[in-house]
Order: C-alpha cells, then structure tokens, then sequence
C-alpha cells in the first residue's frame, strides 16, 4: 500500500449516453513525469484522481487527452494535472495556461508523457486529479476529468471513488451531507495505490458537491476527508 491519504475517482461503465461537447483547448506548459521500479512510501495529497474514464479510448500515438469539467470560474489560474497509476508507479504532474481559455465548461488537454510504459495501462489503472493550480498547497476545489477523451466520447454515468484507506476495516462516502454510498475493497492488495471503490452517480455531483470520507478500524473511525467538487453544466 502506497503510504498516503489517497482518494481516487474513477468513472464505472454504467448506462451511458452519448456527448458532443464544447470545450476549450489549454495549452500544456510543462509536465514532470517517474516511472518507478515498485510502489515507494509516499507523501501525497489526500485527493488523487477525479476521473470519468472514456468507453472507446483513442490510440493517439503517446498524446493522452484530459476532459476536464472545469468552467471559467473553476480555472481562474492556470490548471494543474496530477496523474497516478493504481501500482503507485507512474506519477506525473502537469501545469496548463488557462489565458487561453474560453467559456465552456469543459476543458481538454493535451498530455504527453515523458514515461512510455503510461501507454500499457488500461483506463481503469489511471487516475487523473485537475485542478486550479494555485490551490496546490491545500486541495479543496477539484475538477472530474476524463482520461483519454475528445470532445465527442461517451462518458459513464457512474463515479467510481478510490480510497486508500491506510488498511481501514470499511470504508463510506457522505455526498452532500446526506447521501451514504458504501465502499468495497478492491483487488489491487496492499501494494496497489488504492484500495477500496465506492460508486456514485454522476447526476448527484455534475453540479457541484461535497464528497466526505470516513474510514472504519474495530469500533473507531477516523477522521472525516473531504473534498468540493467543482460543478458544471
């Protein structure tokens, strides 16, 4: 298990519709990128991934696309990209100049690895985390993103939030102070970078919410995490 206060979201295949969206083009300034050779002890931000995973991928010859659910509001600054593998082997971080910006609520971007081995992950592998890059130091505000995606792809209707839970005996979500969604362990073991998944429909947080997470140990629980999604249209 990969040492930090993770929480991924990734998209589950559910029912899905088709989307044709307008969305606006950023432009990449830089990315930083590792592939290590096993999982390490790490020290990252609790919120990992946000991410609305694609149903038909494009083979774009190293060029990855990020869809992110970002209006001109949510991206103020110039927006910052994380990216993470489930075995914690890949990380990346990205920063994109929002001048260019329009006024769609989505947003795409181009990221193109430094680290080929990225291209031999599946989709459900990957988690994606945007966000405004001067909320860094302390993420609260965190955009849904779409891992290899254009502007005209299927998206689930589901989110699939992955946890990792320092080895927690269960894991729940409050979404909007109200609603309970229960967590179940996944597959990946102690040495992936998550390690349980909840499911959320995407129509309780497409307009903004709070998502909180409690984790169980015997009779205790530990302290409540929680994040703001940013809303969109």
């Amino acid at each position: 298990m990969v040492n930090s206060k993770v929480i991924m979201l990734a998209c589950g295949l559910a029912t899905c519709t088709t989307h044709a969206f307008a969305a606006d083009r950023l432009v990449l300034v830089n990315l930083k990128d590792e592939m290590l050779p096993e999982p390490r002890v790490t020290a990252e931000a609790v919120f990992v991934g946000l991410v609305r995973p694609t149903i038909n991928a494009r083979d774009q010859a190293g060029r990855e696309t990020i869809l992110a659910a970002l209006p001109p509001n949510a991206r103020s600054t110039d927006v910052c990209v994380r990216v993470t593998t489930e075995d914690g082997r890949y990380f990346g971080n990205a920063r994109y100049s929002a001048e260019a910006g329009g006024d769609s609520p989505m947003t795409l971007m181009d990221y193109v690895p430094l680290r080929p081995e990225l291209r031999d992950y599946e989709d459900a592998e990957i988690a994606v985390l945007a966000f405004p890059c001067s909320a860094d130091s302390a993420l609260t505000n965190v955009a849904v993103a779409s891992w290899r995606a254009d502007d005209t792809d299927d998206l689930g209707q589901t989110v699939t939030v992955l946890v990792n839970s320092f080895r927690a005996d269960e894991a729940f979500l409050i979404v909007n102070d109200a609603n309970q969604v229960t967590c179940t362990p996944t597959a990946g073991g102690e040495r992936a970078a998550f390690d349980f998944s909840c499911d959320i429909d995407v129509s309780e947080i497409k307009g903004g919410a709070r998502i909180a997470l409690y984790r169980m140990r015997g009779t205790s629980i530990d302290p409540e995490v929680a994040i703001n999604v940013v809303g969109w249209e």
